[in-house]
């Protein structure tokens, strides 16, 4: 179309809807699918080379239960137990070993074995933990004893060999038991002390290494039964790490029958509370037992599980053992005698009759859903060490069946492909053309710097509150509030219900200020309320965020992006900022608004779709959402405790006020809204708008959210074992469920979110820029030469903000929102606070400004390194402390004497 046509005769309803209109015709066509309908987890394996024979042996038979981990890139393997002489059903004696193996993957993908080491004493049935310095090896057992002992093995690299320091003792000799690390502490849980059953729990912070204080930490036990080889894992639950303990088996001597465990237990370090995980009952299996398995975590809330004996067999070999026991001591020599046939009968059965796990299964800690992703292609294991290692994991020896181990070695990594396909591309691309469209149109209206910083006061109301909107709610909002929802529940609602108390705040008491005095910034209301060394300070601190800004909203949704839809990050980055730094810096704050008008439509339609194929998919609709969400508590929203930790009411409640405020009282990109229309009545209309609006789309994205959760409850296979973060369930979602087209329209959606926040960011630092310091500093310049600053401003500033994204690409983070919130809190709390003490408190003048913010801002740091309190509650803290600080100021510096009637 465009190439045809003179493009300064053109009218955006002319060509604009119809771009819209293809793409949803382009959606909502039968086209087929793409994998999406049908994802499975896949998991490629191959075999590495098998354990060397130690020193001076000519065989290796394999080991079971050795200490295993990874140090500088290198797999490092020590210790473990086997029968090297005669089998077990022959009354053969098990031998422990200290002998240590490095495997080394050379830059060409070779793998080179390296042999010859030794660690302090032979042992298994231990526990390895790999740290950053190695892999912490702790207590176990031999033939003669049980350990205490704790030691460090790592590579060393220059040297080529391994080498061991000592660690602080437990308190207590412990084998058979489970540990994991979980943010920087090792925990530590059941299996047997002084070869006693025990529910013990130990911890060692390692953030205290070198200190004192750096030694094992007794806390209360685990509840319910002891468990003898369980197994734990460290993994990201809803918003922190949790530890996870899950089956093992005990045998207590009163008891008649062997207890073999099929749940689990979930501790949760920050409450210190331990809650039940559901029996390990995959789809269409029976109860499963991870009695000698072991576990990773994969992904943002998976844990991966491979090996573990049968539940039945092992229950009727450890009766039977137990039976042996009690007839000895009764001399009964014919119930010894069958009893002993019959264990002879079991060690000699074929391995197939042991039945050992052949399924990898995985537990999703947020769905609490079990399922199975495949069968393993070698032997199932018992007693086999699974590490993380090379983008992948290991499975190392083990048993194979009772008695034999296996000196085998296996490596496996999840691939999933992900195409985004021709026809989305198609869609995306069309949307992309259109906004560009979009700046060549308008920039053709832009004849001066009025026009370019506010539309000439042409934007209608419900334009206006469109736009601000669209520009509050960005891809991290839209990407977010659905991963937050999907992970905890409705508690963060509260903050959207503040945008409405909020609007009130500003109407009242802000806009006045700002369109009474006519401003083109915000920050020239501080010059003439307080100085210009105010102003200069307060547009300089908003331009670095707003460029700051740009970047995360650059990449963190294409962080979520890149994982699902396949498409490169740095792709991703360079089309949203290119494409929006080109559009807005041709069309002005006109083109950023009726752009944000378009975006805001497509975000929001994209919304509606998701939640009409989330019913659709899930069998009961709308009834089975509600039902899972109610059952699983995923619908809570107040939370009345007195904990500042946590978002809880009161934390949200305060949080979201000053959260909200702080865009809406001194973001320059929000507040040249208000100036680009062409009253102050109007202005109020279109924030009101705004704010009321704010509320039935935040509840739409917290159903999806909630909608999310009960399809991936009902759905669990089809949560992607490479997720890397929570945050990219409603991309997953989109191109995992919804047909191709109406998938890249849904992309684009996101896209419009990013590209609706970047434009009036890069117009807003445009503004301020040109306004705060360039006709400041050149004030003969002419108003043409201006409106060229302005947009050589935006370009150069986007350019820097693209950059710094392109960078960040690299970064791992937590959660998108809990970054962004705190980011926000820390950076603009005080922005906020000098338009709330230049408009509240007459008394403080520009000298008790400057000094309380300076020492808010001190307080606020110190606040986040140094106290658990929640990120939500930083703008609140920044906000007050700013203006307190300068109060208390003004006190002893005397009354204000400067005239601002």
């Amino acid at each position: 179309i465009i190439p045809c046509v003179r493009i300064k005769h053109l009218a955006i309803k002319r060509y604009i809807l119809p771009v819209i209109f293809l793409q949803l015709w382009l959606g909502l066509s039968p086209m087929p699918v793409y994998g999406a309908k049908h994802f499975h987890n896949n998991i490629v394996w191959k075999e590495l080379p098998q354990l060397p024979p130690a020193p001076g042996k000519n065989i290796q038979p394999g080991v079971s239960a050795p200490f295993a981990g990874v140090s500088h890139y290198v797999l490092l393997v020590a210790g473990g137990a086997n029968f090297p002489a005669k089998p077990v059903w022959e009354n053969g004696q098990k031998s422990y070993y200290d002998n240590a193996y490095a495997l080394e993957k050379t830059p060409d993908g070779q793998y080179i074995w390296h042999t010859g080491f030794h660690i302090p004493y032979p042992a298994a049935y231990g526990v390895a933990v790999t740290i950053p310095r190695g892999v912490v090896c702790i207590g176990g057992k031999n033939n003669t004893r049980s350990f205490s002992s704790v030691f460090l093995m790592y590579w060393d690299p220059g040297q080529k060999r391994i080498c061991t320091d000592t660690i602080p003792s437990l308190p207590f000799p412990m084998s058979n038991m489970a540990g994991a690390l979980v943010g920087n502490t090792i925990y530590l849980a059941g299996g047997m002390v002084r070869d006693t059953l025990a529910n013990v729990f130990l911890s060692l912070n390692l953030e205290k290494w070198g200190t004192t204080a750096f030694r094992w930490r007794r806390l209360p036990d685990f509840p319910g039964p002891p468990r003898i080889q369980p197994v734990a894992v460290g993994q990201d639950a809803a918003e922190e790490k949790h530890f996870f303990l899950f089956s093992g088996s005990c045998y207590p001597k009163d008891q008649q029958n062997p207890l073999i465990l099929a749940d689990g237990l979930e501790y949760n370090p920050k409450t210190q509370r331990w809650s039940k995980i559901p029996y390990i009952v995959p789809e269409d299996h029976d109860t499963l037992s991870l009695h000698g398995a072991r576990g990773i975590p994969v992904g943002a809330h998976h844990i991966l599980f491979i090996g573990g004996v049968n539940r039945k067999i092992f229950f009727s070999e450890w009766k039977r053992d137990r039976e042996i026991e009690i007839a000895r001591k009764a001399r009964d020599f014919a119930t010894i005698t069958r009893l002993q046939k019959e264990r002879y009968h079991y060690f000699t059965m074929p391995q197939d009759s042991f039945r050992f796990n052949k399924g990898i299964i995985a537990y999703h800690d947020i769905t609490n859903t079990w399922v199975k992703i495949q069968d393993y292609p070698f032997p199932g294991p018992a007693g086999a060490p699974l590490v993380k290692w090379d983008n992948g994991f290991v499975v190392i020896n083990g048993e194979i069946k009772p008695g034999v181990r296996s000196s085998h070695i296996y490596y496996g990594h999840i691939k999933n492909d992900i195409h985004f396909g021709w026809i989305n591309w198609t869609v995306l691309g069309l949307y992309l053309l259109g906004m560009l469209f979009l700046g060549f149109y308008f920039m053709y209206r832009e004849k001066s710097t009025r026009d370019f910083f506010k539309a000439g006061g042409r934007i209608p109301w419900w334009a206006a509150g469109i736009s601000i909107f669209a520009t509050v709610l960005s891809a991290i909002t839209y990407i977010t509030i659905p991963a937050k929802t999907f992970a905890t529940d409705w508690r963060y609602f509260i903050m959207a219900v503040t945008i409405p108390l909020v609007a009130w705040i500003v109407i009242k008491y802000y806009l006045p200020f700002f369109r009474k005095l006519n401003v083109t910034t915000a920050y020239e209301y501080l010059e003439k309320r307080f100085d210009y060394k105010i102003r200069f300070l307060a547009s300089g601190l908003f331009q670095l965020f707003m460029i700051a800004r740009m970047a995360l909203v650059l990449f963190l949704p294409s962080l979520a992006l890149s994982a699902v839809t396949g498409i490169n990050i740095y792709l991703c980055i360079f089309l949203m900022g290119i494409i929006t730094i080109a559009y807005c810096t041709m069309g002005g704050v006109e083109a950023v608004v009726w752009g944000d008008v378009i975006q805001g439509i497509v975000l929001l339609g994209g919304a509606v779709l998701t939640i009409i194929f989330l019913m659709l998919d899930i069998k009961g609709g709308l009834g089975t959402i509600i039902h899972i969400a109610v059952a699983d508590h995923k619908i809570k929203i107040l939370n009345m405790a007195f904990n500042f930790r946590q978002a809880t009411f009161w934390v949200v409640l305060f949080g979201g006020i000053t959260l909200n405020l702080i865009p809406y009282s001194s973001d320059q990109s929000v507040i040249q809204r208000y100036m680009a229309t062409k009253d102050e009545k109007t202005s109020a209309r279109g924030i009101w708008f705004n704010g009321w609006l704010s509320i039935p789309v935040s509840i739409v994205f917290y159903f999806i959210g909630t909608a999310l959760y009960a399809f991936f409850k009902t759905h669990p296979g089809e949560l992607n074992l490479a997720m890397k973060d929570t945050d990219s369930i409603f991309p997953h979602f989109i191109m995992a469920r919804m047909p191709v087209g109406i998938a890249g329209l849904m992309i684009a959606a996101i896209f419009s979110a990013s590209m609706s926040t970047i434009s009036a960011n890069i117009n807003s630092i445009s503004t301020a820029y040109t306004t705060d310091f360039y006709r400041h500093f050149k004030p003969k310049s002419t108003d043409r030469h201006q409106l060229y600053v302005a947009r050589i401003t935006g370009i150069i500033t986007g350019s820097i903000g693209m950059a710094l994204a392109l960078f960040m690409a690299t970064w791992n983070l937590y959660s998108l929102f809990d970054y962004f919130n705190t980011f926000l809190g820390l950076l603009a709390g005080g922005l906020a606070g000098f338009f709330a003490m230049g408009i509240f408190f007459p008394r403080i003048q520009a000298r008790d400004a400057f000094w309380g913010f300076i020492l808010g801002t001190i307080l606020l740091l110190y606040i986040k390194f140094f106290t658990p309190l929640s990120f939500l509650l930083y703008g609140f803290i920044g906000f007050s402390a700013c203006i307190i600080f300068a109060w208390i100021i003004s006190l002893v510096t005397g009354e204000n004497k400067k005239d601002i009637n």
